[in-house]
C-alpha cells in the first residue's frame, strides 16, 4: 500500500494515498472558539471553508511545530451527511511516501479513545513499524456535525 507518512513524537504514521486530495503548505487558520484543542481552525480554499485538524496535538498531545516539513493534508471525509468532504489535517514531517508492507495488522491492543488509530505496517525503507490513520473514524459524531454545518 502506498502512504503518505508523518511523524507524532518520533513515531511514524501513515494515510493512504487513495484518502489524499492535495498537501498543502502550511497557512494562516482562523481559529474557532470553543473548539477541541486539537481543532486547530478553519481555512477557505477553493470557495470552501476546511477545517483542520492538528494530529500532533490528537495523537500526542501537543501543537504541530512549524517545520518545513509540516503541511496541511487534505483527505476526503464522510461528513454527517456522508457525503464527501475536504477535511484539513496538519501533519509534521509529511513529505514522504512510502510503499509499506503488503498486509496491514491489528496493533494488538484496543483503543477506544482513538478510535482513528488503525492497523501496523513494516515501513517499506524498512525503519521500523507505520501505523495508519482511518481518516473515517477521525472525528466524534458530535464534532462531525459542528464542523460541517451546510450553509
Amino acid at each position: 500500500m502506498l502512504a503518505l507518512t508523518f511523524e507524532v513524537d518520533s513515531q511514524k504514521y501513515g494515510l493512504d494515498v487513495t484518502q489524499i486530495l492535495e498537501v498543502l503548505p502550511v497557512v494562516p487558520l482562523r481559529r474557532l472558539p470553543h473548539a477541541p484543542d486539537y481543532v486547530s481552525g478553519v481555512f477557505v480554499y477553493r470557495g470552501n471553508t476546511v477545517p483542520v485538524i492538528d494530529l500532533s496535538r490528537l495523537i500526542g498531545k501537543r501543537a504541530a511545530q512549524a517545520l518545513l516539513s509540516t503541511r496541511i493534508v487534505l483527505v476526503r471525509h464522510p461528513g454527517p451527511s456522508g457525503k464527501g468532504r475536504a477535511l484539513g489535517l496538519l501533519a509534521e514531517r509529511a513529505t514522504n511516501l512510502e510503499e509499506t508492507g503488503a498486509q496491514v495488522k491489528s496493533p494488538g491492543f484496543a483503543t477506544p479513545e482513538a478510535p482513528f488509530l488503525g492497523g501496523l505496517s513494516s515501513s517499506g525503507s524498512g525503519e521500523g513499524m507505520i501505523q495508519f490513520v482511518n481518516v473515517e473514524q477521525l472525528l466524534p459524531a458530535d464534532l462531525r456535525e459542528r464542523l460541517f454545518v451546510e450553509a
